[in-house]
């Protein structure tokens, strides 16, 4: 772990507030690439209406209004399903963090031969069970990045199970306790099978870069980081977006008696320094977000430039706050970035 005393600091107050950290806990099977898995795999992404093109269609078309069967073609191409159904496999999963189950993501290529894949952290966005990658997140995000040849898996974070027991599945902390269940997946592929553990990289969306940049100050095993629409300093997004404090107040434990510590807490602004120095980070950002700030990935650029960090700061002209209206300038970005920092020879085709 490399932290600065600043960010041990700010670390102990999180803790203090009822975030103590806890250890993944081993498991898993011991025969073929599914059951020596460390985790528990249920159902395929592509099973029940998303096992053919047109039922996916269908039942994307009837449960969202205004979003018609043209619109629905033109951002989710029938051609990239059936390559996406054929060439990789996806499940949903479940892992043991501590005493909680949390549950995942988990894409790989089906053919990879003997070689040993990369893999991919990606950290989903939102709070709560809003924002959780469905089938047509991952099919924008998560998809073509296995298709090109990495594993990756993704945590749901705990608190994401609608009307699930907070006993059993916890409580989402907006980047407290939940960082853990990040970390474990660190871990995790040490034991899962294909998977080059010495090539690890993160990615993360709005609230997920936030979770993957305080997860780098905790862990010096990733070898590439992207973030894209990512809040570096809470409390100046307030002030543009006020209405934000009713979700910091719901999720972090005891916000109203430790505001300024829990935001800093989560703010990289604050310790950027405590992040492995040598750990490249690309930062996307879409100069007419309507989420976050664009001063955000700023200010993150300039802290990391003033420390010569290796970083790099790309902004759309006109992009929104997901730029999924440029998402495949967006993938082509990350697939470069992730290609020339952690994929061998093999990967760059």
């Amino acid at each position: 772990m490399r932290a600065t005393s600043r960010f041990a600091a700010l670390l102990a107050a999180v803790s203090a507030m009822g975030c103590a950290s806890v250890e993944p806990t081993p498991s898993g099977g011991d025969a073929g690439v599914e059951q020596r898995a460390p985790f528990e795999t249920g159902r395929s992404c592509f099973s029940g209406v998303r096992a053919s093109y047109d039922d996916w269609a269908a039942a994307a078309v009837d449960g969202n209004e205004g979003v018609n069967l043209d619109t629905f073609h033109a951002r989710f191409p029938a051609a990239d399903y059936e390559t996406y159904k054929n060439d990789l496999d996806c499940n949903v999963i479940t892992y043991p963090v501590g005493d909680l189950t949390v549950r995942g993501i988990y894409v790989r290529p089906k053919e990879q031969g003997s070689r040993d894949l990369p893999v991919l952290i990606v950290n989903r966005g939102g709070n709560g069970p809003s924002g959780a990658w469905n089938f047509r997140g991952m099919f924008n995000r998560v998809f073509p990045l296995a298709h090109a040849g990495y594993i990756v898996i993704g945590s749901q974070y705990r608190g994401s199970r609608r009307g699930g027991d907070p006993a059993i599945y916890g409580s989402d902390e907006f980047g407290g306790a939940d960082i853990d269940d990040v970390l474990a997946l660190v871990e995790l592929i040490d034991r899962l099978p294909g998977a080059d553990e010495t090539r690890i990289g993160m990615y993360g969306w709005s609230r997920g870069g936030m979770m993957a940049l305080l997860a780098a100050a905790r862990t010096d095993r990733l070898k590439a980081m992207a973030v894209g629409g990512t809040p570096t300093d809470l409390a100046a997004e307030l002030a543009v977006r006020p209405e934000m404090e009713r979700v910091f107040r719901a999720r972090i434990p005891n916000y109203d008696e430790n505001k300024q510590a829990a935001l800093e807490a989560r703010s990289a602004v604050y310790w950027a320094d405590g992040i492995d120095p040598d750990l490249p980070i690309l930062i996307l950002h879409g100069r007419r977000d309507e989420r976050v700030s664009l001063r955000s990935a700023r200010e993150l650029a300039r802290v990391l430039g003033a420390r010569r960090h290796p970083h790099k700061l790309v902004i759309y002209e006109d992009g929104s706050h997901g730029l999924l209206e440029r998402n495949p300038e967006v993938m082509a970005e990350l697939r470069a970035w992730f290609d020339r920092h952690l994929a061998g020879e093999e990967n760059r085709r």
